[in-house]
């Protein structure tokens, strides 16, 4: 592939690798965080895999001196295993376009790996400043709920973009399952916990991630799909954590349909003010969320895994 940037003069204390499409509103401040993290032991690089851009994303990641990788769009698993076959050195950190890291992020994170038990590290994910129905939504939902994901009772495992992990651990099992264009995260931590029965996931307080939420509702939507449909292929790809009976499909759906006809009620009790503007506003969102991420995993279902 195509390759600009810099070549690091002695082994950095991590690669930050960041898959973006078409980034180029946010990933600007992004580059800035980094760049000014502090407390950080050593120098660290900067990956910045483009997938496949036509606006001024490359533009932006030169102004910012960060490396810059390029391929065709297919997907954030091929942009990371892309930044983790470049990567030099032996902790690899991924984030996202759409992220902000507060700054003793990377510093914080580092710290886990003092264990030599700890094979992957996250920390909080909050949401950017909700100024939109869709973000208020995201925020109250904690659709990146890290602390609980990473000690999941099954399948523990770290969002990807608020994610550390040994280099050697994550070549060793093949990187990211590029097939999967959603859900590939919960695949990889999966994976690394059969391979290294004994690893733990830090989750590591003071490594603190804002999120800019999707903003409209249509892109929320999206996002509920992307969502449903990762969850179909985790567990298509792993039926022995994560068994699923033709039954549980009926309940699912009955639960749906019973949500949604629960609309008029939430409409009724907003209006008289049995529950509040925000709380209304808040159970709308969650019906139609719930619905979209079904309607995702459903559709995956019957696609079967790739």
């Amino acid at each position: 592939m195509p390759e600009e940037s810099f070549a690091m003069s002695s082994t950095p204390a991590a690669s930050i690798i960041i898959p973006v499409l078409n980034g180029e509103a946010t990933l600007g401040e992004l580059l800035a965080a980094l760049t000014a993290q502090a407390g950080v032991p050593g120098p660290f690089e900067i990956i910045v895999v483009d997938n496949g851009s036509t606006d001024r994303t490359a533009e932006i990641v030169r102004a910012h001196g960060a490396r810059l990788l390029h391929q065709p769009v297919r997907g954030p698993a091929a942009a990371r295993n892309l930044g983790l076959a470049h990567a030099q050195a032996d902790i690899v950190v991924c984030t996202d376009a759409d992220t902000l890291p507060t700054r003793r992020w990377l510093a914080a994170l580092l710290t886990a790996f003092a264990g030599c038990d700890t094979i992957q590290a996250t920390g909080p994910i909050h949401g950017w400043r909700p100024g939109t129905g869709a973000e208020r939504f995201a925020c109250a939902r904690k659709i990146f709920d890290c602390e609980n994901t990473a000690r999941h009772p099954l399948h523990p495992f770290a969002h990807g973009m608020n994610l550390a992990v040994r280099r050697t651990a994550a070549r060793e099992i093949g990187g990211w399952d590029e097939t999967m264009m959603s859900g590939e995260d919960v695949d990889f931590g999966i994976r690394l916990r059969k391979r290294f029965s004994n690893s733990t996931i830090a989750f590591v307080d003071q490594a603190i991630l804002f999120h800019k939420h999707r903003c409209t509702n249509d892109a929320l939507w999206k996002q509920a799909r992307w969502h449903g449909a990762g969850y179909a292929l985790v567990m298509q790809r792993h039926p022995d954590l994560i068994p699923w009976a033709a039954w549980r499909s009926g309940v699912v759906r009955l639960s749906v349909l019973t949500l949604q006809a629960a609309a008029p009620l939430v409409a009724f009790c907003r209006a008289t003010r049995l529950l509040s503007k925000q709380r209304a506003e808040f159970e709308d969102y969650h019906r139609r969320w719930t619905r979209h991420f079904w309607n995702g995993f459903f559709g995956q279902w019957k696609k079967g895994s790739p």
